[in-house]
């Protein structure tokens, strides 16, 4: 999946963009993907989770310290992006309030990291973005 999506970006960047995949950096962690601006020093990690292999709690636990703590202590990144990708394997997740469908698991992890960004004064903002595959056979 991280292959397909990564090419599918830089099919799509016309040269404002490049998208290695688990490039490592300086701590040795590796996020599936990230973006650098051809014109800023910027870079933009990406966290890629097929959601289906997960639950609600470790997702959450996840976007805390894989994607904030650890991928965005680069001082050159301030924004991330958790993308989610639902295969149709998994009905609903429990989350901390409710169990919630795919969408409302976006949701949920958007709401969630509002709630937690007052904790990472060095990260702007992450967004939270689901690709739901059942929908191509619709």
């Amino acid at each position: 999946m991280r292959t397909y999506i990564g090419r599918e970006l830089r099919e799509k960047s016309f040269g404002r963009y490049s998208i290695p995949q688990e490039e490592a950096l300086a701590d040795a962690t590796r996020p599936d993907l990230r973006f650098h601006g051809a014109d800023f020093d910027g870079p933009v990690p990406v966290e890629l989770k097929l959601a289906d292999n997960w639950t609600g709690p470790k997702l959450i636990e996840r976007l805390e310290n894989q994607l904030c703590g650890d991928y965005l202590r680069d001082n050159r990144s301030s924004r991330g992006i958790y993308l989610l990708v639902y295969r149709g394997e998994k009905a609903r997740w429990k989350m901390p309030a409710s169990r919630v469908d795919f969408a409302g698991l976006t949701s949920a992890l958007q709401d969630h990291w509002r709630r937690i960004a007052p904790k990472f004064s060095n990260v702007d903002d992450i967004t939270v973005i689901g690709i739901d595959l059942t929908k191509r056979s619709s």
